[in-house]
């Protein structure tokens, strides 16, 4: 009865054996793209090929694409290359003549491992990864056939908002190839998916001619599915557009004296859908003390201030408007500094936000400002910022010298009463 116990023992471990070395290899056997991908590894890393190869392969997953591309289609095509053209009639004319002239393409195309990868999308997708493919190929191909849209003045105001909503991961879960075509035929849906979007935009979509063409164009849904491509149009469309200014005027003050006060103002420039503002100011606590602020006439409508958080060398403002401003340009606030020693200083702009209505940053750069020491006065004769005996000193001590000297104070090289007097006349200063 052991022998038999035994027996069967071993039977099992050996099919337990077979059955763990066969899982093993089913496991390390290769994927059809990284099959692809090792046979064609230098072909496909052509400089030629990469350039041609990610439009190439988008175009190649469109479901409209994909009923092409069975064997005899494919052979077909590699026969005549004109005819893809007929396909896919967004097939650069680089790549028919690639087809056209080389072989080793040609060959590939023609692997019946290749064809079958080409009727998968996602096959397609693996493979794209494994090329390491830029992800951003679609944007820059829909702000070329987009560009007279792009360049309208309403278009460059409201899209890149616009886009900034449908990238966010919430949105993004809800924006399905069926649920953009509904929202095409339907601009309402979108309000209701995403209820931030202005109404502005859902009025182009229903109303203007150009943006429903663009809103329907099958490319321009596969972006905004893909985070990275809308990203990369956002981008583009702001390339030409100058970053919002905001900046302390003046730019350089004189420092009044000691006890005085003296304002900036905190400007903005070339700027466009603004409804608010985050601004921190840095100042010298040495050389000067915040007193007060002033909300600005930039923003419009009724404006909801946050309270100023004041620090021992940094001061924070900020406030929002029920609308947009008007203007591109204007002024956000008013400060008011006391001065409490004179001396040169930086006025520096931190942590600055500009929102839009629909609450995205805007692109923003800053300019600083500086507080400079005013010149010193001639009869202030020993520079100690004080007017006094000790300049009455140096001037009589010098009494009909001749020549450059600190205690010429009218300069006419003579040191006489004339100078004794200019400094007891700004006696105490």
């Amino acid at each position: 009865m052991s022998r038999i116990f035994f027996k069967r023992l071993y039977v099992f471990l050996m099919l337990s054996m077979c059955l763990v070395c066969a899982m093993q290899l089913f496991a390390q056997e290769p994927s059809l793209a990284e099959q692809i991908f090792q046979k064609y590894q230098a072909l496909l890393q052509r400089a030629d090929v990469q350039e041609e190869l990610p439009i190439v392969l988008i175009e190649l997953k469109k479901p409209e694409h994909q009923q092409f591309l069975r064997p005899a289609t494919i052979n077909a095509v590699l026969d005549d290359p004109d005819t893809l053209k007929t396909l896919i009639p967004d097939t650069s004319d680089d790549f028919i003549t690639l087809l056209k002239e080389d072989t080793d393409i040609r060959t590939m195309l023609r692997d019946p491992d290749v064809q079958m990868l080409l009727q998968d999308p996602e096959a397609i997708d693996e493979l794209a990864s494994l090329l390491e493919i830029e992800a951003s190929v679609l944007a820059p191909l829909i702000f070329d056939r987009y560009q007279l849209l792009f360049q309208r003045e309403d278009i460059r105001e409201l899209l890149p908002d616009v886009l900034t909503i449908l990238k966010h991961p919430d949105t993004q879960a809800l924006l399905q190839p069926a649920t953009i075509k509904l929202v095409a035929e339907d601009p309402d849906l979108l309000k209701t998916i995403v209820p931030e979007i202005e109404d502005r935009f859902i009025t182009l979509l229903k109303e203007d001619a150009d943006v429903k063409v663009f809103i329907n164009d099958p490319d321009v849904h596969t972006l905004l599915q893909n985070p990275i491509e809308i990203d990369a149009l956002a981008k583009l469309l702001s390339v030409e557009s100058p970053l919002i200014v905001v900046s302390i005027v003046p730019a350089s003050i004189e420092s009044p004296g000691i006890g005085e006060q003296f304002s900036i103002t905190v400007d903005i420039a070339n700027a466009q859908n603004v409804a608010g503002y985050q601004v921190s100011l840095q100042f010298d606590s040495e050389a000067l003390q915040y007193i007060s602020w002033e909300q600005g006439t930039y923003l419009s409508g009724d404006i909801f201030v946050i309270p100023t958080v004041i620090k021992e060398n940094q001061v924070s403002f900020a406030s929002t408007a029920s609308t947009m401003a008007p203007e591109t340009e204007g002024t956000l606030l008013t400060i008011t500094f006391k001065v409490i020693a004179i001396k040169a200083s930086t006025l520096t702009l931190k942590e600055v936000i500009l929102s839009s209505r629909a609450g995205v940053a805007l692109p923003v750069t800053t300019e600083d400002g500086e507080v400079v020491e005013p010149p010193t006065p001639p009869w202030d004769v020993n520079k100690d910022g004080v007017i006094n005996i000790l300049d009455l000193t140096l001037v009589a001590s010098h009494f009909g010298e001749t020549g450059v000297t600190p205690a010429d104070v009218n300069g006419d090289n003579v040191v006489n009463i004339l100078d004794l007097t200019l400094v007891a006349s700004h006696f105490g200063e």
